[in-house]
């Protein structure tokens, strides 16, 4: 399938819409917890929920050096064939985009509350080069893949590729490029994700521009194409066919009355997904579109449209979840049983197929999770041995069922600053994992799934 369809042609997926639109959602993006279980120790402020409403030239193709080499798989499917049979990520977190909460040294000295006011700030461009320097190295992923982490998920901007009228600061492509060179040398799978796009999705922070949502405004759903279009010419180029598993179309969008229309979104998804994927030279790339926080079932008749090509094409366009259990009011009163029975419920609930939907027709990845929870009368600030083990528990029964009812994971995220709390992958490793494999566990079958 080729060529970009006009959102005319969508009328149905309107229809199917309509009446999602009008209710409220629950929107989980990440904000920070400084007190209870796995919430600490962090410095990061507090921020309110996002969402008030709603419910440089890269390594030479080579041999990869990882203990988990990219083509560990017992996938059958066309699409999948040369991939893992999970993956298992993290995301790269306020590196490429800055969010505030996480990297607060880089914020320090100005009044900047995203990446759209502090590149208008002075030195910006010499602060963000020596954050993209520092902050995200090759070491890095040398120790991702020794924890048997086969996957990444890099959110960077729109403006890398189009700053034009705005303050936005372009250079971070350079590190997305040098990121893919680490990543095929360590055998390590990238999904590319545009975090950030034109008008802005979400009106959050990490959309790079907090405030209104503009996204559907103006010529900017045509902007956001044309960016896709420039990062699939570029990495969906069979020079990358080794190492870029994935290119996410947009993040988070914000559904509802005041900001996205849900219909407009799956017109748009179709309308991007075949100009990324007509750009593309590499046809087994994934192309993922998150779901607005509207759930699996609205998105089933989208997918089942969208991967409705011969076998050889089937299966690339996939829907992104984020399933925290740290942003609703309602999960702060969970004990960490309940937390692990939410958790071992996936399969039933968040990630419930229809009927008559398939895997094939519409695969799933979980874009964003977190092993941060709140728990009261645990200790604040010090990995304990109960804060320990809970976390192990709670984590081991979230990647079960990922694991049971998707095509793979991405942790949020690999660092949180300078903290050491269960926002960082890193921190769980040294702290929970201690020198075992991500995929070892230490309470297998936690989830009874059937």
């Amino acid at each position: 399938m080729s060529g970009m369809h006009s959102f005319a042609a969508w009328t149905a997926f309107a229809l199917l819409a309509s009446t999602i639109d009008a209710r409220p959602q629950v929107h989980r993006h990440r904000t920070p917890h400084r007190e209870g279980f796995a919430a600490a120790p962090t410095s990061a402020p507090s921020r309110g929920q996002p969402y008030a409403n709603a419910s440089s030239t890269a390594s030479p193709i080579g041999q990869p050096s990882s203990p988990h080499p990219l083509n560990d798989t017992n996938s059958t499917s066309a699409t999948s064939s040369k991939y893992p049979a999970k993956f298992r990520g993290v995301n790269l977190g306020s590196w490429l985009v800055l969010e505030s909460w996480m990297t607060p040294d880089v914020f320090q000295g100005t009044d900047a509350v995203d990446q759209w006011t502090f590149d208008s700030t002075n030195g910006a461009e010499a602060k963000l080069q020596q954050h993209w320097s520092t902050y995200i190295t090759e070491g890095d992923f040398q120790n991702m893949s020794s924890w048997g982490i086969n996957a990444v998920r890099i959110p960077i901007g729109y403006w890398a590729y189009n700053n034009s009228g705005t303050p936005y600061i372009s250079g971070a492509d350079a590190y997305l490029e040098k990121a893919l060179g680490w990543a095929r040398q360590h055998g390590i799978w990238v999904m590319i994700d545009c975090h950030g796009s034109p008008g802005s999705q979400n009106g959050a922070e990490h959309s790079g521009h907090a405030g209104a949502v503009s996204w559907q405004s103006d010529d900017n759903l045509q902007l956001s194409i044309a960016v896709l279009q420039t990062i699939a010419a570029k990495y969906g180029a069979m020079q990358y066919a080794d190492v870029v598993m994935g290119i996410e179309l947009v993040n988070e969008p914000k559904i509802g009355s005041d900001a996205n229309s849900l219909a407009t979104t799956q017109a748009w998804a179709a309308q991007a997904y075949h100009a990324v994927r007509a750009t593309a030279e590499n046809k087994a790339l994934y192309i993922l579109h998150h779901d607005g926080f509207t759930g699996v079932q609205s998105w089933a008749a989208v997918g089942a449209e969208l991967n409705s090509a011969p076998d050889e094409d089937q299966g690339t366009f996939a829907l992104d979840l984020h399933l925290y259990q740290n942003q609703d009011p309602a999960d702060k009163s969970l004990t960490l049983d309940q937390h692990i029975a939410k958790a071992c419920a996936y399969p039933t609930t968040d990630l419930l197929l229809p009927s008559n939907t398939s895997t094939t027709s519409l695969p799933l990845f979980i874009g964003e999770f977190s092993a941060q929870i709140s728990i009261p009368n645990t200790t604040d600030g010090i990995w304990t041995p109960d804060l320990v083990e809970g976390t192990r528990e709670f984590f081991e029964a979230q990647i079960d069922a990922f694991e049971h009812s998707s095509r793979g994971w991405f942790v949020w995220s690999l660092k949180q600053g300078s903290d050491s709390g269960a926002w960082s992958l890193e921190a769980i490793m040294e702290n929970v994992y201690a020198g075992d494999a991500i995929d070892k566990r230490k309470y297998p079958g936690i989830c009874p799934f059937g």
